[in-house]
Order: structure tokens, then sequence, then C-alpha cells
């Protein structure tokens, strides 16, 4: 009967991400389509609150049309009798009919010589005249209440300190514009706590003298009152504003229009202590009338809010901003809203729950795991032995681990037993290869000790030399003289063969002390005195040698010297002696080898040159070159049938207390060449 089979991971993982997405994805869904609705809600309860807006706007451009229809008026009828600027009473009962027939609330005209009649409308609704003429006094304005008919009747009040011209915006500003233009916002210089914009028409005669300037007041605060009726019951706030923030119509009586104390400057939107004005001054600070209509709440209730330019077509920079109220279903959806923000980031909160369990139980088996393998870690950080021990892991999985994991367990299980294996073939290789080096280290040491045995031979041979050196010199030279002295009598009474045992006795000492030379420089070569040298001064004392030891073959050799080397030298660290004799010796064997050919012309090239970091004398020869590849490391070895192979052993001797090395090839000619390679000076 089959064990059932544990769930694989992978099943888990599905499992536990289908019910994540299910969560997830249902509680988004759910927000986004909430999102959707409210989105569709705050559009529709936008257009409601544009229509208002729109009906705002119309009532006060056509409040605004009002002046300009009353100045193009007045334009027309002082174009047709100019006479009537000079009957201030006949003007004013004009301007009285006016005022009784139009919303406005101030109508005046202005003389270029400060001259000024006023028809006023107070906030109680009563009609006043108010002038300032050489018929009432110049510098001062005179009040007069009105009868039922526009009569002038009796004196209310008289404000003295007039200006001698018009100095206020409705007249410096249509001056300066010339022609019909809405004035900016100002205060009126009786009454400095009004303030009013104006539409002013100049008046020219028909050569061009400016004859002055009429006009039609608007009071701001009579326009705020207007502002509170339009704006009705609506809960909410409406403000008209100059694009500088400064405030020129509420809907709310009690903003005032005015800083409060002394100050008679108009109040500014970021001054006003009001919620719903705070709320207006931040979307008026993005300076983007034209940005769609925001959502925002206070007190539990949600307003939209709203900037809209107006204006421009009558020459005016003004900003309409609103803050009304949403109705019901808006504030039904923000709430809703809000219920399914909760949902879904308790949805997300149950997510990472699940998703927490499910590594949990990953983590767990894998814990397990790691905690086995650093006990097998352990072992073997543990072991000092020369020989591996054999590892042992264990690690109990359940069932409910995991299908990959307990593959994992057993995959981990055959690499231990692997490793175990292979730990034991390699201990096995390590002894077969420990004994190999052992058999290898016993014939090094006995082929040390034949070298080390015919060294001391070569030695103590040279400690004889000096012995017999000086009895050999007289052998030869006795020999030399025989020699001479039989040639020069020439008796035939001798026998035959005697010059020739002569001969040969000769060149047997001399063969005996060009050995007893090369014990010498073995021995030379054992004490080593190193120093700053050019190896161009090598090559002289390599010349001179030349010169006085080997006449017969002084022609054979070529010293080349390289431009570079003249200008900076070949600077090494070394011994000048032992060098030379090393060079000696390499120049005797090209000689000995030359002496054996004759069938060209004998050469000996000798010259310095750059390897890398390294000097290099090489010495080169056109003899018959080597024939076999010669171990220059082998001691005492030598290619010759009747060498002591002592020569070459004095070189490499030499290059070794100097780091250097000897390379043997074959020349450019097909002779030999000899390379002593030297470490350039630091």
């Amino acid at each position: 009967m089959s064990k059932p089979q544990s769930p694989s991971l992978g099943q888990r993982l599905v499992r536990s991400t289908g019910l994540q997405l299910i969560l997830v994805a249902g509680s988004f869904s759910v927000l986004t389509y909430t999102l959707g609705r409210n989105s569709g809600i705050q559009q529709s309860e936008a257009h409601r609150t544009n229509l208002t807006i729109t009906q705002i706007r119309e009532q006060l451009s056509s409040k605004l049309r009002v002046p300009m229809f009353l100045n193009n008026l007045n334009a027309s009828a002082v174009d047709a009798q100019p006479e009537l600027l000079q009957d201030f009473d006949a003007l004013g009962r004009r301007f009285w009919r006016q005022l009784k027939a139009f919303p406005v609330d101030y109508i005046n005209y202005g003389a270029p010589d400060g001259s000024f009649i006023g028809l006023e409308r107070t906030f109680s609704g009563t009609l006043l005249h108010n002038e300032d003429s050489t018929r009432m006094g110049r510098g001062q304005l005179t009040i007069f209440s009105l009868s039922e008919r526009g009569k002038r009747l009796e004196q209310i009040d008289v404000i003295p300190g007039m200006s001698a011209t018009h100095e206020e915006a409705w007249y410096v500003d249509t001056i300066e514009t010339g022609r019909s233009s809405w004035s900016s916002i100002y205060a009126w210089e009786d009454q400095p706590d009004l303030h009013s914009v104006s539409f002013n028409t100049p008046l020219f005669a028909e050569d061009g003298r400016l004859l002055g300037v009429i006009g039609v007041d608007m009071v701001i605060n009579q326009l705020s009152s207007w502002l509170s009726e339009i704006w009705g019951s609506r809960s909410g706030l409406a403000l008209l504003v100059e694009a500088d923030g400064r405030l020129i119509a509420s809907s709310d009586p009690g903003i005032p229009l005015n800083g409060a104390g002394s100050s008679k400057s108009r109040s500014s939107l970021q001054d006003l202590d009001h919620p719903l004005a705070a709320m207006l001054n931040s979307i008026h600070l993005k300076q983007d009338p034209s940005s769609r209509p925001q959502f925002q709440r206070h007190d539990g209730e949600t307003f939209l809010l709203q900037s809209t330019t107006w204006g421009r077509d009558h020459g005016l920079n003004w900003i309409l901003l609103t803050a009304s109220s949403a109705n019901q279903e808006v504030n039904q959806a923000g709430r809703t809203l809000s219920v399914e923000i909760g949902a879904a980031v308790l949805a997300l909160g149950l997510t990472l729950l699940i998703n927490r369990s499910l590594i949990n139980k990953i983590l767990q088996p894998l814990s397990a795991l790691r905690q086995a393998s650093q006990n097998t870690e352990q072992q073997i950080t543990a072991s000092e032995e020369s020989q591996p021990q054999t590892l042992h892991y264990r690690c109990d999985l359940n069932r409910q681990s995991g299908q990959e994991l307990l593959d994992l367990n057993m995959a981990v299980q055959s690499m231990v037993k692997a490793f175990n294996q292979l730990t034991h073939q390699l201990s096995t290789k390590e002894q077969q290869i420990t004994r190999m080096f052992q058999e290898q280290r016993v014939r090094d040491e006995q082929a040390l000790a034949q070298m080390n045995h015919r060294l001391k031979v070569s030695l103590e041979a040279a400690a004889i030399a000096h012995e017999i050196n000086q009895p050999l010199s007289i052998l030869r030279l006795t020999a030399q003289r025989l020699q001479d002295q039989f040639r020069g009598s020439g008796t035939s009474k001798l026998p035959s063969d005697l010059l020739k045992h002569l001969q040969i006795l000769d060149d047997q000492a001399t063969r005996i002390g060009r050995t007893t030379d090369q014990m010498k420089a073995i021995l030379r070569n054992a004490n080593t005195s190193l120093c700053k040298l050019d190896l161009r001064e090598v090559l002289d004392s390599i010349s001179l040698y030349a010169a006085s030891n080997l006449r017969e073959a002084r022609h054979w050799i070529t010293i080349q010297r390289h431009q570079e080397l003249e200008q900076e030298g070949a600077w090494v660290e070394g011994d000048a002696i032992q060098l030379q004799i090393a060079v000696i010796n390499l120049v005797k064997n090209a000689v000995d080898a030359l002496t054996v050919q004759s069938s060209t012309a004998p050469e000996i090239v000798i010259h310095i040159e750059r390897r890398a970091q390294n000097w290099a004398i090489v010495v080169d020869d056109n003899g018959p070159g080597l024939a076999h590849d010669p171990d220059v490391h082998l001691p005492l070895n030598s290619s010759k049938p009747s060498g002591s192979g002592l020569g070459l052993f004095i070189v490499r001797a030499a290059m070794e207390s100097h780091n250097g090395e000897l390379v043997l090839s074959t020349s450019p000619s097909g002779g030999t060449r000899a390379v002593l390679s030297l470490p350039m000076h630091s």
C-alpha cells in the first residue's frame, strides 16, 4: 500500500495565492466600482453647481452692463447738448432719473478744473446730490437732499478739504486710457471706508479738448449685498476677489470687506477668519482657475470648491470663488467610499496574514535543513586529524513540509554520501602521491649527494691546483723550449716521434692549467660581493682579456655597442669578477667550438640588449651549434667528449648568485647562442 504523497509547495502556493487574489481583487474591484460611482456623482454635482455659478455670472454681467449702457447714453446726450455740462441742475436731474430707473449706486461728472457733481444712492435707498463747484464753493463737497421729483432741497452736510483736481481712480484711470473703461477699485475721497469700481467715459470737444469724465459707480459694499441675495439660502460661501486675492464681494455679510481697526484697506482672502475662505484660498493659490472642481470635507459636510475667472470680456480681472455644499448623495458616497477603503485595507491585512502563515510553514523545514547543514559544516571545521572523518547528516522532516523540501533533504543526504566517498578516494590518492613524493625525494637526495661529492672532489682538486700550478708551468715551459731547440738545430739524428711527444706533453700541460683555472673560478664564485655595476665595463674587460690571452682567436671576437647604451648604460647589481669569469668561459667554449670547425670564417659576436626588466649579455658564434639540448642545470655536464663541465657549472653558479639565468639556444648564424639574463638595477 503506497504512502499518501505530501502536498507540494507549488500546490500550497497556488491555493494561497488564489485565496489572496480573490480577497485583494474582490475588495479592490468593489473599491474601484465605488470610486467610479463616486466620480459620477461628483461630476453630476459639479454640473449642478456649475449651473448656479453660471447664473451668478450671468446676473453679475447683467449688473455690470447697466453702467456701460448709462455711460453711452449720457455721452450721447452730451454730444447732442454740450451746454448740459455747464448746467449742473439739469445734469443732476438727469442723473436722478437714471438712479430711479436703474440699479446703480452713483452717477457723476468731473470737469478738468476740479468741479464735480454726483448723484448717490445710500445704503438706505435715499438719493443725495453731491456737488463741488464754483457756485457752491470749490474745495468742499456740499451734500443736498432731493425731493421725490429730484429737486435739490436743503443742504445736509459740507465736507471740506477736497482736492483741487480729481485724484481718484475713476478719473485718473480714464484719462490715462483715453477711452471708456472700468477703473480699478478705489476708496472715496469723502468716505474712505467705502470702496467702489466705476465705468467711465472721457468727453472731448470737437477740437480734441477734454471736457471731463462721466461715470457710473458700483459700491462693493452694496455689491456684497447683491451677491448675498443671489446666493440665497445655499449652504456654503461665494467670494468675488481680484487676482491678487483682495476681496470685492462676499455672500456672507459677516465677512468684513475692509481691514480691522483704523485701516481702511480692503481685506485679503488669506486674512479672512472663515474655514471655507481658507479652503477657497488654497485653490486660489494654485493660479489655475480652469482646474477641475475639488471636493473637500468640513465639519462632516462635503463642499464643492471651484474657481472661475470673470469679467475679462468687460476689461476686469476678477475671480469668482465658490464653496457650495454637496447634496446628501455625495455625502453618502463619501461615507461608502470610506467603508470600502476600510474593507480593502482589511482584505489586504488578511492577505498578509495568510501569506505570513504560508511563509512560516515553508521557513520551518528550511530552518531544520539549515541547522542540519550547519551541523555537518561544524563536523568538517572541527576535524583536526590528517585523515578526514565520515560526515553524519540527519534532518527529520514531516510529510507536511512539502514534497520539494523532502526531495531537497534527500538530495543533501545523497551529496553528503557522495562527499564521504570522494574524501575516501582523495585519501587513497593522497597516500599514493605521498609515496611518489617520498620516492622522488630519495632520488633527489641521491642526485644532490652525488653532486655534492663531485663538487667536493672538484674543490679538493682546486686546493691542489695551486700546488701543482708552479711545477706544471715549469714543465710546460721546458717542453716548449725543447721543441724550439730541436726545431732550430736542424739535426735529423733525433727519434722521429720525439717532437710529437713533446707537443703532447705541452698540450696536456696546457689542459691541466686550464682545469686549475676553472677550479679557481669555482672557488671565486663562492664569495659574491654585489655592487652597482655597468655591464659595458664587463665587456671592456672581456676585450682586454681576449687581446692578451686569446691571441689566435682575438680577431674572431666582435663586441657590438648600441647607441642607447652609450647614453644611459646597462646598470645591474653584480660582482664584476664573477661576471667576467662567466663571460670568459662562454667565449672559451665558443673558441673551442670554432677551432673544430674550419669551413667558415670564425665569428663570435658579444652585445648587450634590454629584455623587459632585465639586461642580457648575448654571446653568438657561427660554430657547429648544439648537438642536443643541453641541461644547464645538470652539474658538471659537458657536450664535449673531453670536457669536464666546469665551464658551464661556473657560469650557472654565477647566475644563481646574481638572481639571473643562463639560456642556451641556436644563434641566427646556426651556431650557439648563450644568454646571461640579469635583473636591472632599481
